[in-house]
């Protein structure tokens, strides 16, 4: 068996109130830290081979808390980043009239034509991480730490969902900070998506 953590970064703090994406200086808050030590704790009986991340501070931070039972140097990945996103860097104000968040804004013209990730293109670069890794440290375990919407997307693909946004929305709950997915795999065959929050 192999098993991939797909995991979301902690609560981070805003240095200003805005949508962050893929904007630098978004640090794990003290809760944050709290909840990925939490997380770690709940893993520390795992034997985890590899730690990667997503570029982003949240991440980098989160993915180094979780690497030091271990002994391990989280590697970074591009394609664990959040989504590209024309909301990155707009207030909630701005965000709420330019509809809100919700997964049918990747259905919009408006997030289209503003250059917006799809959600094919998130589920093909974070798909392409999980399965370089399993196949690398075959019959042991990974821990991939991303962002909410990646790590949904990349669920639902391995849950047999259709990736449209009827049926994302139709999944809750939404991953919580320091939550996240255990994938179990045996041979290419996935075995089970079960969710994992940090208590």
């Amino acid at each position: 068996m192999t098993t991939i953590y797909l995991l979301r970064h902690g609560h981070y703090e805003s240095p200003a109130p805005v949508a962050p994406y893929r904007l630098p200086g978004f640090h794990l808050s003290p809760e944050g830290i709290r909840q990925v030590e939490v997380l770690s704790r709940q893993l520390a009986g795992e034997q985890i081979a590899a730690m990667v991340t997503s570029p982003m501070e949240r991440t980098r931070e989160t993915a180094d808390i979780l690497a030091r039972a271990h002994h391990l140097a989280p590697v970074v990945d591009e394609r664990l980043n959040e989504v590209r996103s024309p909301f990155q860097g707009k207030t909630p104000d701005e965000i709420q009239a330019l509809g809100g968040w919700n997964w049918q804004i990747y259905d919009t013209q408006w997030y289209q034509k503003q250059g917006g990730e799809t959600i094919e293109e998130i589920r093909a670069r974070v798909v392409s991480v999980v399965e370089e890794k399993r196949l690398e440290h075959s019959g042991k375990a990974i821990c991939l730490v991303s962002h909410g919407d990646p790590i949904m997307v990349a669920a639902a693909y391995y849950r047999g969902t259709t990736l449209d946004t009827a049926h994302l929305m139709a999944i809750v709950p939404y991953v919580p900070m320091a939550g996240g997915f255990r994938l179990v795999f045996e041979a290419d065959i996935v075995r089970g998506v079960y969710p994992i929050v940090a208590t």
